[in-house]
């Protein structure tokens, strides 16, 4: 019988999208830059701290605004929205 190697999934970061060094089944315990409610960061996000100037867009917003002049305008609303 051979031997099998399983590769597990490693998960991604969710600042930059690089793969971390975790298998996505390692229990959140186990991590460093894991943040509840959101994912896990790679080491340099995790590094950067929390002094961060961006704004995450859900997927669904960007896939179902037709044109790029809407799509900067539910930005901006979304921004103002989270800002206010």
């Amino acid at each position: 019988m051979k031997n099998k190697t399983f590769n597990m999934a490693k998960d991604k970061c969710i600042m930059c999208g690089e793969e971390t060094p975790y298998d996505f089944e390692t229990h959140i315990d186990m991590r460093i830059g894991y943040i509840e409610g959101a994912g896990q960061l790679c080491g340099k996000c995790y590094d950067r701290g929390s002094d961060r100037r961006h704004l995450a867009i859900p997927m669904h917003l960007v896939k179902h605004t037709p044109n790029d002049a809407e799509l900067g305008a539910e930005v901006r609303k979304l921004y103002w929205e989270l800002n206010d």
